[in-house]
């Protein structure tokens, strides 16, 4: 099974492709892996998945675990109450399990930026709205579920 960064990456990967295929972008074909590596590296650090939220938990709860061990919560209600604490200062938008610190045109919009200045990309035949529409619409028609 896939970890949730690798879905992820696969997320960046569709949008790469799906833009190629539209024909919204052109490059070569040698360089594809390039291309969506350097937009998992751009829009990576501003979407948490389930297992960064698990992970901030976790160590929020064993920085407090001793400030906590005199009170009467039990391990469990400790990790509960640190996830809506970590949780509370996620993104407000999240969508198939991925929670976006920018809103998603946001992101969109720092793609754009990307392909419009990329040394890797020959051409881009899309204005900077209508790709920034296309990103944002294969973002939110892409379901990890349907991968496998």
């Amino acid at each position: 099974m896939a970890t949730q960064k690798e879905t992820l990456r696969l997320l960046c990967k569709s949008i790469v492709i799906r833009l190629e295929n539209l024909k919204s972008i052109s490059f070569p074909a040698r360089l594809r892996q390039i291309v969506q590596d350097e937009v998992f590296g751009l829009i990576g650090p501003f979407i948490y998945t389930d297992e960064d939220l698990r992970e901030k938990t976790l160590a929020k709860v064993g920085a407090k675990a001793e400030m906590l061990q005199d009170s009467a919560f039990t391990d469990t209600d400790q990790y509960r109450a640190a996830k809506a604490v970590v949780r509370s200062t996620f993104g407000h938008d999240e969508l198939n399990g991925f929670y976006f610190q920018k809103p998603p045109k946001m992101i969109a919009s720092t793609i754009v930026q990307y392909l419009m200045r990329s040394s890797h990309i020959d051409d881009v035949y899309e204005t900077d709205e209508d790709l920034e529409h296309q990103i944002v619409d294969i973002v939110k028609k892409f379901n990890p579920a349907e991968l496998h």
